[in-house]
């Protein structure tokens, strides 16, 4: 069933229990209202007649049955019994073609006991008095059937159920009007939703006025598309790019190989191919290695190890590690006073990552360096670790800012060094897995400026 017709069932179902409800009610109360005057009606008639037969002089029975005959409209069915408290009758009263009310000792005693009693018999109210005079006591039944009250309530009873039905009718063809107008916004959403396919993920959900709760799931689900898009574009552009390079050594190592295989060489000549080889399956292993870095940072901190990192230890290896890779690159290290905690040179996270992401940052500082020199510096706070690492290089252009943690992307100004473009990507990443941050700037007197902030180890699941 859609929903537009299961709400508008709900609403209907609802809202024909409260008009039920209220008919019922109504029908029930008003009921009561007419048993309880037409009571009274009926008391009034059984004290006037026992009134007029003892205090009035010079009334008999047969007179004050021609008064209770003339009452003939006034109440339908009716009798009238008057009893000494001996239980000899008194006096007698039924109309014509009516059947008189019967009573046992237990309603009299019932009456003696309240002083009065009253109590349906065969649709008819029947009420019964307890009367002094002075010394002298009476019990009165007076029995009536209302006709009037009666014929009231039938024509409550069908103006309700009228309006019953009529209600349950509007209530209806109202709940399926809103219900379609609930339902119109959610429709158009799905069929915008429809056209967007992987080949169309730049259609967008249109937003209109009320900014109600719809407003704001079309506004979250075309923030959502907006986050794909940018990992879709940068899937590609990766897969693109990465296709790209590695299909460049490869093709060297193929082209290189089949020429030499068709003539024979002299060994210096087999030399220099295999050093040719040599050095694009050196590229090719180095591509390889970073691209299964950057996979690997791509997932969040739950799929790795992390343990405990004392920072200071770990950037130390870094003047060695530097010098192995070129003689000419120097990284220069400065530490602020250390603090009295040793807490605060904890890092919790997974020490190759962090100490790959930091190496990177310091590789391209020495390679781009004209002096090739990588200045190092670690501050400590309260709650987070700060590493600056900064050179003297010819800087970042402003066009190549938004791009440079992108993978295979490469400054226009340092396309002359060889180099993949994964460096600052794969750090990126690393960086923000452990729940830190990578920024830059350039420096007024020329270079770069790179600072990363880590949250210290006891703070790290806080965030």
């Amino acid at each position: 069933m859609k929903i537009k017709y299961r709400i508008t069932v709900l609403f209907t179902m609802l809202v024909t229990a409260i008009l039920l409800f209220l008919c019922v009610s109504i029908y029930y109360f008003a009921g009561l209202n007419r048993q309880k005057e037409f009571r009274k009606r009926l008391k009034n008639r059984a004290l006037t007649t026992v009134s007029l037969l003892i205090k009035v002089p010079g009334i008999n029975k047969s007179l004050l049955k021609k008064i209770d005959e003339s009452t003939l409209v006034a109440l339908q069915q009716k009798s009238v019994i008057v009893y000494d408290l001996s239980g000899n009758l008194v006096y007698n009263y039924t109309d014509e073609n009516t059947v008189p009310v019967t009573i046992n000792t237990n309603i009299i005693e019932r009456a003696k006991k309240s002083g009065e009693y009253y109590f349906t018999q065969k649709e008819k109210d029947v009420v019964v008095l307890e009367y002094i005079d002075e010394s002298k006591k009476y019990i009165v039944i007076a029995a009536a059937y209302d006709q009037d009250g009666f014929a009231r309530d039938n024509e409550l009873k069908w103006i309700l159920v009228f309006s019953f039905v009529m209600g349950g009718l509007i209530t209806f063809v109202t709940g399926l009007f809103f219900s379609i107008r609930l339902v119109a916004p959610i429709k158009k959403i799905t069929n915008e939703v429809k056209e967007i396919s992987s080949q169309n993920l730049s259609r967008r959900i249109n937003i209109e006025e009320p900014k109600d709760e719809l407003n704001e799931l079309s506004s979250t689900f075309n923030e959502l598309m907006n986050r794909l898009q940018e990992s879709f574009e940068i899937q590609r552009r990766f897969i693109a790019n990465a296709s790209h390079e590695l299909s460049t050594p490869l093709t060297s190592v193929l082209s290189q190989l089949e020429i030499t295989l068709q003539n024979e060489r002299s060994v210096n000549e087999y030399k220099e191919v295999m050093d040719s080889v040599y050095d694009d399956v050196k590229n090719l292993t180095q591509l390889t290695k970073s691209l299964l870095e950057i996979a690997k940072a791509s997932g969040t901190s739950a799929g790795i190890e992390l343990l405990l990192i004392r920072i200071d230890e770990l950037l130390m290896k870094l003047p060695s590690e530097l010098k192995k890779i070129d003689t000419k690159y120097n990284v220069e290290l400065s530490f602020d006073s250390f603090p009295d905690d040793e807490d605060k040179l904890l890092i919790f996270g997974n020490s190759d990552l962090i100490y790959n992401a930091v190496k990177n940052i310091v590789l391209n500082a020495c390679k781009y360096s004209e002096t090739h020199v990588a200045h190092l510096a670690l501050h400590f706070s309260e709650s987070t670790l700060e590493i600056n690492i900064d050179d003297d290089g010819p800087g970042i252009r402003e066009e190549d800012m938004p791009y440079i943690f992108q993978p295979f992307y490469r400054g226009s100004n340092i396309s002359y060094n060889p180099g993949f473009g994964l460096g600052l990507s794969l750090a990126s990443r690393i960086i923000g897995m452990h729940k830190g941050t990578l920024k830059f700037q350039n420096k007024p007197e020329g270079g770069t400026l790179f600072n990363i902030l880590l949250p210290i180890a006891k703070d790290f699941h806080a965030i």
